[in-house]
């Protein structure tokens, strides 16, 4: 049986990873901080999530087990599950690479692992997850010669969306008796990985696609730009208009209009012009309506409060996920008026004014920086004369 070692009892771990691994005949190790959950997950052996398609059911993930990374044993735990592993995922987030990056340092100058280089599929949604844990874990290293014979870094595209609620938010299965967590998760299940870092041939299971360089890049770019930030343009909107729940976007005439603009007219065709190669018209076409559908879809909840998270991040340079997917699009020749408003908006929900936009795209590319700053600076008087007049219709923007 093959065996896998997930960092982080998290929606992606819980409700998609774990499944994909299962249903291939893996064997599951969940290792978390969280004591509670880790004992309840041992105690039942196996974990439920509530999966979203046309209604929702409760699907059953085993053989699975939790190592307690707070335990007394857990340092022996962790090194024999990770001696006898054939593969490492983790998807404990962006902010747990540190802590991460330490288990794997130690891991790495005291464990002979029974496949060396032993690949680590970085699940966060993070720009560069791969270089990003593999450089915390060199840094926690005392001899960091050895990592790159121990460990493979290696970015995957989630494109499942899940959440990770108490039973207070929502009145769902929890993830096993005796805790209140339980998980939400979209159907989706493709799981593209780059193989071009991989160490050694990644051993299959449901779900996975192992790509090329360019062909990942293509796919990268249309989670980063496509997903995510249609996703953030849709929450920046829906809490500028006040709404509490993505779906609310979608019955909206006016948002729907704009995000289905971005997503298929703008970031769409971009794709299609940078990777025309990888993605079709009609390709993109399905792509976008399917996205589109999981982003605002009532079952699945998902929450403006959860969408719009430390918004500044999403015009940043290390995440961007507006503004460089508003570069993208002018890079390969297109209008992003619709992202515009999404980057004006997180400009207005963080109290910037109409003269800071210049400094806060400073990381965009020069050739078009100066188009996307003009841009967003007609976008950030059109976002305030819509809140100022709510008959105001903010469609006219892109149309």
């Amino acid at each position: 049986m093959m065996k896998a070692v997930i960092f982080g009892a998290g929606g992606v771990g819980l409700g998609f990873v774990g499944e994909l691994l299962t249903r291939s005949g893996w064997q599951v190790s969940y290792a978390d901080v969280a004591s509670g959950l880790i004992a309840a997950i041992n105690q039942a052996g196996e974990v439920i999530y509530n999966k979203v398609a046309a209604t929702i059911e409760q699907m059953v993930v085993h053989p699975v087990s939790g190592i307690d990374l707070t335990g007394p044993q857990a340092d022996e735990q962790l090194a024999a599950a990770l001696a006898n592993a054939d593969l490492i995922f983790t998807a404990a987030g962006a902010g747990a690479f540190g802590s991460v990056g330490e288990l794997l340092a130690r891991a790495a100058e005291s464990v002979e692992f029974a496949h060396q280089p032993l690949n680590v599929l970085c699940c966060e949604n993070h720009k560069d997850a791969a270089a990003a844990l593999a450089e915390a874990t060199r840094q926690a290293m005392e001899q960091p010669e050895l990592l790159d014979s121990k460990f493979a870094f290696v970015n995957t595209v989630v494109a499942r969306m899940c959440q990770r609620l108490t039973s207070s938010e929502r009145a769902l299965v929890p993830v096993a008796p005796g805790t209140d967590t339980l998980i939400v998760a979209e159907s989706y299940s493709l799981f593209p990985v780059d193989g071009s870092a991989a160490a050694r041939p990644l051993p299959n299971f449901e779900g996975l696609r192992v790509l090329s360089g360019r062909e990942f890049q293509a796919w990268d770019h249309s989670k980063l730009y496509a997903h995510n930030g249609v996703h953030a343009l849709v929450g920046i909107l829906g809490r500028l208009a006040g709404y509490t729940y993505m779906y609310e976007c979608g019955q909206d005439s006016d948002l729907d209009a704009i995000a289905r603009h971005a997503l298929s007219e703008e970031v769409g065709n971009a794709l299609v012009s940078a990777y025309p190669d990888v993605f079709s018209d009609d390709e993109q076409h399905a792509f976008a309506k399917d996205v589109y559908g999981r982003v605002t879809s009532k079952l699945f909840a998902d929450t403006i409060a959860r969408a719009t998270r430390n918004t500044m991040r999403m015009i940043q340079p290390h995440d961007g996920r507006l503004s460089r997917a508003a570069q993208f699009v002018l890079l390969h020749g297109g209008e992003p008026r619709g992202l515009a408003l999404g980057v004006a908006g997180v400009m207005i929900l963080n109290d910037k004014s109409q003269q800071d936009i210049a400094a806060v795209l400073e990381h965009i590319d020069c050739s078009v920086r100066d188009q996307l700053v003009s841009l967003t600076q007609e976008a950030y008087t059109a976002v305030l004369a819509w809140q100022r007049d709510a008959k105001r219709n903010l469609r006219t923007f892109v149309e």
